[in-house]
């Protein structure tokens, strides 16, 4: 919550002396909170000159002054401590589903969400699948491959919403000269979902809410980043039982294995095409990006409902698990399983290998410390792979591109999508067109700049 919130009548607000000190302790008290650890104002003290030392601020004495004024900086209150988390039993499941239909009555299927976080090794390859999947995800250079991904939909499986993507580097070099993107990316240097961007988010996702005046309710599963310390006006949030999320969280029903079946099949494609064509496989976080959006696309509504209905969001009871999902709803990609098969790689194993990798957690100090300092630009980590920056397009070559492909359209039997997709054309041909003139006009500007100085 904002300091404005907790002191609305405080024209101005007193800044730190050591602001990076702050913002570590707060980062600290809120990760502890969230473990249900009581922390007292000498425990606060302790540990901001622990930071402070950290940072080389020797001459830092955490004094009963600094305590006081922390906490008006912070917001922070003296509660007393009530009760503990009773230990979940087999029966929470029935019961929850028992209550779900009333706490959902009131909404339309259209506005009842669910979002979960996964991790997902983006570069692993069919080849390395076997060595990596007993792997410590924070040794060695599995650990820098990994991104986390939040993803969220709606009951019936209508309303999917952008994914937010959790990677290592601020500016990755396969951005460079890229201004749009599918999803939204997000850098910390563990690429884990923190408290602060998912609040980003549910405000981002409030707002939009707020602008169609739609009131939605959103279920959530106890992950640490999950902060309920949030103000929304049109999005309720609703808390999951503790460790039931296999059973009661449609994203973890299915829906999230779904994308990540069809992401290790477009992994696999590329994969099996540079072998034909003699390259060596490299998947840059924006090649990522590229794929599991086109995924998320083809990850149908009925897929979706159905991992809803399993977790007793309908009254028409729970569905078989077996009929959740197609596991191969693709008769193209028979041959590409084939030629796994024969190197030795079971596709379900390559599919599931990092299911339990972890999206948040506990910092350690030197982590808190490495949070609040910039995140570094570029991938020059020690024994990760240097990524290059895409080679830029221009707009004759795009021209060319579409060309083909509407060649390439024009013999394909498309049935009842034919319309939608030609019509997708010609908006890509809009886009073309629409920056092909800003482009032209930045090389007039330049050419003159040329000429006028060859000029003088």
């Amino acid at each position: 919550m904002a300091f404005e919130d907790y002191f609305p009548n405080q024209k101005r607000r007193k800044t730190a002396e050591h602001p990076e000190v702050d913002e570590c302790v707060k980062k600290w008290l809120i990760q502890c909170r969230e473990k249900r650890i009581p922390i007292d104002g000498c425990m606060l003290q302790e540990k901001a000159e622990s930071f402070a030392g950290k940072f080389g601020h020797d001459e830092f004495k955490a004094s009963n002054g600094w305590l006081s004024n922390f906490k008006k900086r912070s917001g922070l209150f003296n509660h007393k401590l009530c009760g503990e988390s009773a230990a979940v039993d087999d029966g929470v499941c029935d019961e929850w589903r028992e209550k779900l239909l009333s706490i959902i009555k009131e909404y339309s299927p259209r506005d009842v969400f669910n979002a979960d976080e996964t991790g997902l090794f983006f570069k692993c390859l069919p080849d390395r699948t076997f060595t990596t999947k007993h792997d410590d995800c924070f040794d060695g250079k599995r650990s820098k491959e990994r991104i986390t991904l939040l993803f969220a939909a709606n009951m019936d499986g209508s309303e999917k919403l952008k994914l937010l993507l959790i990677g290592k580097s601020a500016k990755p070099r396969c951005f460079k000269g890229v201004k749009s993107f599918p999803l939204e990316y997000k850098a910390n240097r563990k690429a884990w979902m923190t408290a602060e961007f998912f609040s980003g988010w549910l405000k981002s996702f409030d707002k939009a809410m707020g602008k169609q005046k739609r009131k939605v309710i959103l279920f959530l599963d106890n992950c640490t980043a999950h902060s309920p310390d949030v103000s929304l006006t049109w999005v309720r949030i609703q808390f999951l039982p503790p460790n039931t999320t296999s059973k009661l969280q449609p994203m973890d029903r299915g829906i999230i294995k779904n994308v990540k079946h069809k992401y290790r099949r477009e992994v696999v494609r590329r994969y099996i095409a540079d072998i034909d064509e003699g390259k060596t496989t490299t998947i840059t976080i924006l090649d990522a990006m590229n794929m599991i959006h086109k995924t998320w696309e083809n990850v149908t509504a009925s897929t979706i409902a159905n991992c809803f209905r399993g977790c007793g969001f309908s009254s028409t009871g729970e569905d078989d698990v077996n009929t959740i999902l197609p596991p191969h709803d693709d008769d193209n990609f028979t041959i590409e399983s084939e030629i796994l098969a024969e190197n030795n790689v079971n596709f379900d194993d390559f599919v599931s290998f990092d299911d339990d990798l972890p999206v948040a957690g506990s910092l350690t100090d030197d982590d808190i410390i490495s949070s609040v300092q910039p995140v570094q630009e570029d991938s020059d980590e020690e024994g990760e792979d240097h990524e290059v920056a895409e080679e830029l397009v221009t707009t004759k070559e795009a021209r060319a591109a579409l060309e083909k492909l509407r060649k390439f359209l024009g013999r394909c039997d498309m049935g009842n999508e034919e319309k939608s997709v030609f019509a997708a054309a010609v908006r890509l041909e809009n886009v073309i067109d629409k920056n092909s003139a800003k482009f032209y006009k930045q090389k007039e500007i330049i050419q003159y700049c040329i000429t006028r100085q060859r000029s003088t």
